[in-house]
């Protein structure tokens, strides 16, 4: 597999982008040609990551604690959705929808137990959405991938050009969580209640995952990067390209190239939380007797 991409340039440009980047004209396309890395990318807390899988930016212990911020947003969305379950269980007495959001209810305590299942695993879900969205890391995921898009179109980042990128991007991991969140928030409830309801919400989820990843990232996991939030992004992604150009193919294992992407770090910190996060939400009941 090739570790580079050859991306198109107007022509018109073309005479900017050879004397820096010594990019080469085909006169029969009409188009400057530039090679760029694949990259990849994550929003972290007051920065933005980049990876060829060669080079990076951003340190491993940064990377670390991006893990554990996500996983607290989450911790935060569950919160406000058992605040959300506490006053619905106001408004419907004889439903313990916070215990059965605290996973104490037992099936025999509530009609249509996996329905019930389904919906406050969704409105967790949901929750964690708007809770990110008013996050500064929305913010950042969107210079990330605006940042990303320039490269990819232009193989140079200006901030004039990266300012019109879109916020969506076709690579980005929400697609593919898109595809199998339906199943995991939805269709595993229903397995004990409606075997074919299941399977059709996780086929559909999956068959329908770019659409529904857009969504998910146009208005919940991005939104208008402010001026610092861009400039980082444009930092990450002029240092990522040059780290590239000055040295494109290093004698790196695959374990190293695999490590340089940044996603086991994260992971780490994403696990180190959840346990936190899982420690507190089990006992949360018992603080709240008390």
């Amino acid at each position: 597999m090739s570790r580079f991409t050859v991306q198109p340039i107007p022509t018109a440009l073309g005479h900017e982008h050879e004397e820096r980047f010594h990019a080469h004209d085909d006169p029969a396309l009409g188009y400057t040609h530039l090679a760029v890395p694949r990259l990849s990318g994550l929003a972290m807390p007051g920065a933005v990551f980049l990876s060829s899988g060669t080079a990076r930016t951003g340190s491993d212990v940064r990377l670390f604690l991006t893990g554990v911020a996500i996983i607290s947003l989450g911790g935060l969305a569950s919160a406000v959705a058992y605040i959300v379950t506490w006053f619905l269980s106001t408004l419907l007495p004889g439903l313990p929808l916070p215990a059965l959001l605290l996973h104490v209810a037992l099936p025999g305590e509530m009609p249509h137990y996996a329905l019930w299942q389904a919906g406050l695993q969704v409105l967790v879900f949901v929750c964690f959405l708007l809770v990110l969205r008013a996050s500064p890391l929305a913010g950042y995921h969107a210079a990330e991938h605006m940042t990303v898009a320039c490269i990819e179109t232009y193989g140079d980042v200006v901030e004039e050009w990266v300012r019109r990128m879109p916020r969506a991007h076709k690579r980005c991991g929400t697609n593919l969580l898109a595809g199998v969140i339906p199943a995991m928030l939805v269709g595993l409830p229903l397995l004990s209640y409606n075997l074919m309801a299941a399977g059709a919400v996780a086929v559909l989820g999956w068959a329908y995952r770019m659409q529904i990843g857009y969504v998910i990232q146009q208005y919940f996991t991005t939104k208008p990067p402010s001026d610092k939030q861009l400039a980082a992004g444009i930092a990450a992604g002029r240092r990522i390209m040059h780290l590239w150009r000055t040295n494109p193919d290093p004698p790196l294992t695959s374990l190293q190239r695999i490590w340089y992407r940044g996603f086991v770090q994260m992971l780490a910190g994403a696990l180190a939380g959840s346990w936190l996060i899982g420690f507190l939400f089990d006992h949360l009941h018992i603080w709240l007797d008390w």
